[in-house]
């Protein structure tokens, strides 16, 4: 299976962790910009939030932007309030451009069709030649893996001219429900926004945090309410019916299942594992373990 999703949009994500994952993905994405192009400093700028480097850079590329022109220029579009700074320019034989950088969302994509629509005004207001590139072609960028069973990806593509957008893609061998890809995507974020400013990108390796009993770290770091199945148990249930209530909840069948039919206590997480059930069963068993416990208890009532 296969989910993508613009990181402002996973469920639990805050705007700050947004932010400070786009600023991860426009490095990464600024990386491959820079690795399809040849050229000496003053070919290429990136916004670092500087003005005074951006009119350099224009100024260097373009000997009519002098300094009256700079002071114009400056004053005109901070009272017209077109103050605009593309991410990337690039100022080459080959293209003279600009791209911004944007989450694939709908919010997204409305901020950077207006942004390339000011920028392209401003410039050919001041004759500066810097068009909507074309050129550079993005690619799609691993950020975290656990072995072959999941593979989370940056999905970068030029939506418009000048316009590059990005979302979080997972991709599983098998099933995953909807709250758990949430969960997953939501901690995918949290670990690579730790790299924020480190100058360097290294995917994340989610074995760590799903492997055998650090699954319980891995839930609370999710923000689970608990890393342990031991919860609540009812007036009447045991584990056994506990563990009825999983295999109906979820289907299970075969050796997996007639391993939790004789189980009549805890099981560790990595027994589960070893018997065949999958790590995002695992985690919907324990963010759902107080609906598995009344589940058990009304099977216990029943004398089951």
């Amino acid at each position: 299976m296969q989910g993508c999703i613009a990181p402002s949009e996973i469920p639990g994500i805050s705007s700050i962790e947004a932010s400070n994952f786009g600023a991860v993905a426009e490095d990464i994405i600024y990386a491959d910009f820079f690795a399809q192009y040849f050229g000496g400093p003053n070919d290429f700028f990136r916004d670092s939030n500087n003005p005074s480097s951006y009119l350099y850079f224009l100024a260097v590329n373009n000997p009519h932007f002098s300094q009256s022109v700079q002071s114009d220029y400056y004053r005109r579009l901070r009272t017209e309030g077109l103050e605009r700074i593309p991410d990337f320019l690039v100022h080459k034989s080959v293209e003279k451009a600009f791209y911004e950088v944007k989450p694939d969302s709908a919010s997204g994509m409305r901020a950077g069709i207006d942004k390339v629509g000011v920028l392209k005004a401003v410039y050919s207001f001041y004759r500066l030649p810097y068009m909507a590139g074309i050129i550079f072609t993005p690619r799609d960028h691993t950020i975290a893996l656990l072995g072959k069973a999941i593979q989370a990806t940056l999905r970068v593509r030029r939506a418009a001219a000048g316009l590059i957008v990005y979302k979080v893609c997972v991709e599983s061998n098998g099933t995953i429900e909807l709250a758990t890809l949430a969960l997953l995507l939501r901690y995918i974020v949290q670990q690579i926004n730790r790299q924020k400013g480190t100058g360097r990108f290294e995917p994340v390796d989610l074995q760590p945090a799903l492997k055998d009993q650090q699954l319980g770290d891995f839930a609370r770091a999710l923000g689970l309410a608990t890393g342990a199945i031991a919860v609540g148990i009812g007036a009447k249930a045991t584990w056994r019916h506990f563990w009825h209530a999983v295999i109906n909840r979820f289907a299970i069948r075969g050796t997996t299942g007639v391993a939790l039919t004789a189980a009549d206590g805890p099981l560790p997480v990595g027994d589960l594992i070893a018997v065949g059930m999958a790590l995002w069963t695992i985690v919907d068993i324990i963010r759902l373990s107080d609906e598995l416990w009344s589940e058990a208890d009304k099977i216990a009532r029943q004398g089951m």
